[in-house]
């Protein structure tokens, strides 16, 4: 699993907390998954259970100067192994990039929460 440190004067100068965002990916995996197993025929409705749900949370934290972006990535764990780069240019003081990583026998699943300030 891997979060953002946030200090308190950063998500005070920022207005959120990266560890609030952490939170909201968990809960939103969290409560989607159900049995945590893998189902191809569902893989469209949990897909969509996480993103829904992390975007409505976070649009509740993300102060009006910022705009968000949600992703999710699931696959099957069948052992393989599997890559996720993302590359951006932004303000390391007001810009922040969130991830949550859920494992089990049968999936993982990667969602990661973009904070940018609009300009």
């Amino acid at each position: 699993m891997t979060s953002t440190t946030t200090t308190t004067a950063a998500a005070t100068q920022r207005g959120y907390s990266t560890d609030d965002v952490y939170r909201i990916l968990k809960a939103s995996v969290d409560l989607a998954i159900g049995s945590g197993e893998y189902h191809h025929s569902l893989l469209s409705e949990l897909h969509q259970n996480i993103i829904d749900y992390a975007k409505k949370k976070i649009a509740a934290v993300r102060p009006p100067t910022h705009k968000s972006i949600v992703s999710c990535t699931i696959v099957q764990n069948t052992g393989a192994g599997f890559n996720i780069s993302n590359a951006m240019h932004w303000d390391d003081q007001s810009d922040t990039l969130t991830t949550y990583k859920f494992q089990n026998q049968s999936m993982v699943i990667v969602v990661s929460a973009y904070m940018v300030r609009a300009q």
